[in-house]
Parts: structure tokens; C-alpha cells; sequence
């Protein structure tokens, strides 16, 4: 089967990427350990699950074990761990691009949640289908572990998105058939690569290589309406913003979260954010002239897809 798909966005503001990403798990899904499962204190209310970001450090990981965060992110890449002689083969470490050094490489940073006991879920964001492959045996000893009782998302940009991205996407057909056999308990997280600096309008079709078996047509508003309501039991949205001082229509967030529903929404916004959007206040309709305009927003659809 390979699905004719089309997703059309516009993005009405400079500063804004928009991504869509997918979320999937195998035939093995009474393996997955979900979020709300996990966290069973949110009442299914997604818009509670707290984040924390960009966790590629010791001193960040310690943090982040010992806060309020629920779901801990992380990024993933080939490099040294600092302090390394000159011509130490590159292994996978916690950095974001460009970084080329970290002080913890990834199999320290799963070993040091796995024997926290902390009550917290992961998101591990993979840079390249190079460190990926590098990683794929450490993650799965991890997960293979009794102790590995909580939510993993596993996530590559697996296309070219809009923007002309520099960055190549990681090989989907590797990455997707790699997490669905060999991780069952965890989710599979699939994007595009975006590079968005200008006002553009995008209309990105391809078959998703087999990924998504969807056909959103709408724009914005009725684009997420339309995915939250017409896939399987369990598709969420995720809205992402890194930076607090971003303008966003917050009252069209609160229209979209009351269109979709709190048991399908999750909120990755700064505590300012936050803060704004938990005010009483009118809500209005999101559209292509006011749009939301956040750093990123992220769609992710939950799908047993490889039954």
C-alpha cells in the first residue's frame, strides 16, 4: 500500500517552523508503555504531561531528574565525549548540532535514568542514520531490562521538509523497520527536516514511504481538526515552543485545544506560555491570516500501522 498523501499548511509569520511528525507502534502494541498509562495522576488530560529540554548534559540530566518534568528530551549525534585523546573514534553522545563534544554519551544518560527510579518518560531524538545505527544495540539492552517500565519515544526526521533544510533526513525505511522490531515498548516518532525564514505557503506531498495512511487537505486549524478526529483512538497534537518571548494567539490555541480536547493535545511550551494560555479569555478560530505562531508545531499521530 502506498498512500497518495497531502498536507498543506500555510505559515504566516517569519519565525515559524511547522513540522508533522507521525507516531506509530508495531503488532506488539499491548507492549507499549503510553504516556497517560504512565502518568495516570493527568486524568487523561495530556495538556498536564510536563517537559524538559534538551537534556544533553550531566549537570541538565541531573536536573531534569530531580524536577517536575514527566518526559525528559533529548538529542543524539556522533561524537567525544570531552576530555577524549585527539583520534578517538566518535561514539553516540547527547548534543544538538553543531555540537561535536558532550560530557555524556548516550549510553551513560540511559543507564543513569534506568537506575534513578525516577518516575520519568523519555524522548530520544535521533541526528542521523549514522548515530542512530550506532545506537540501536545500546537502546534496545536498555529497554530490554524489567526496570525500563517507562514511555520512550524514539524520533528521526525521516524526509525533506519545507525550507530547503541542509540537514539530510535519516533513512526511513532503516529507521522505521529497525524501532518497530526492535523496540516494542517504545514509540516511534517520524518527521521532516524544516527550514522555514521567510512567509511561505507549502504544500508538500509524497507517499510518506508507506508511513501515514492519511489525506489532510484542510489548512491550519482544520488541517489538525481534521487529523485528530480521523485517525485511530489515540492520535495527539503536540504544540513546541522554545522561546518565551515568540507572540502567539492564545486565544487560538485555546480554540484548537477545545476542538480537539485535552486527551489529544500535549503542551511543550515555555512556563510563561503556559501561564498566558491558562488566563480566561475569549477563544477565536486559528486561520491562515492569524495562525498560531509558535517556534514549532508538531503533529503526532499514534497509528498500529504494522499490524
Amino acid at each position: 500500500m502506498k498512500p497518495n498523501n497531502l498536507f498543506s499548511y500555510v505559515t504566516p509569520c517569519a519565525s515559524c517552523v511547522v513540522v508533522l511528525l507521525a507516531l506509530f507502534h508495531g503488532s506488539s502494541s499491548d507492549k507499549l508503555i503510553s504516556v497517560p498509562k504512565y502518568f495516570p495522576e493527568i486524568n487523561n488530560d495530556l495538556t498536564q504531561v510536563t517537559w524538559a529540554h534538551a537534556v544533553n548534559s550531566r549537570a541538565k540530566l541531573n536536573a531534569s531528574l530531580n524536577d517536575n518534568s514527566m518526559m525528559i528530551e533529548a538529542d543524539i549525534l556522533m561524537g567525544q565525549l570531552e576530555g577524549s585523546p585527539p583520534g578517538t573514534n566518535p561514539i553516540p553522545i547527547m548534543g544538538h548540532p553543531p555540537q561535536t563534544t558532550s560530557d555524556l554519551s548516550l549510553e551513560e544518560f540511559l543507564t543513569t535514568i534506568l537506575k534513578s527510579g525516577k518516575h520519568k518518560g523519555m524522548k530520544l531524538d535521533f541526528k542521523s542514520k549514522e548515530v542512530f545505527a550506532s545506537s540501536e544495540n545500546i537502546v534496545e539492552e536498555i529497554l530490554n531490562k524489567p526496570e525500563a517500565d517507562f514511555p520512550v519515544w524514539i524520533n528521526a526526521d525521516v524526509l525533506h521538509g519545507p525550507g530547503n533544510s541542509p540537514v539530510a533526513p535519516v533513512d526511513a525505511d532503516y529507521f522505521v523497520s529497525t524501532v518497530v522490531k526492535k523496540f516494542p515498548t517504545a514509540m516511534l516518532s517520524v518527521g521532516w527536516t524544516t527550514f522555514i525564514n521567510a512567509q511561505i505557503e507549502v504544500k508538500h506531498g509524497t507517499d510518506y514511504r508507506n508511513l501515514i495512511n492519511l489525506s489532510v487537505k484542510q489548512k491550519t486549524h482544520e488541517s489538525y481538526i481534521y487529523v485528530g478526529r480521523s485517525s485511530i483512538p489515540g492520535t495527539s497534537l503536540t504544540i513546541y515552543n522554545s522561546n518565551s518571548s515568540d507572540k502567539v494567539d492564545m486565544a487560538a490555541l485555546r480554540s484548537l485545544i477545545h476542538d480537539l480536547g485535552k486527551d489529544k493535545v500535549y503542551l511543550d511550551l515555555p512556563p510563561e506560555m503556559m501561564d498566558q494560555l491558562n488566563q480566561k479569555g475569549a477563544g477565536s478560530r486559528l486561520s491562515t491570516a492569524t495562525g498560531l505562531i509558535l517556534a514549532s508545531i508538531v503533529a503526532l499521530i499514534s497509528m498500529n500501522y504494522f499490524n
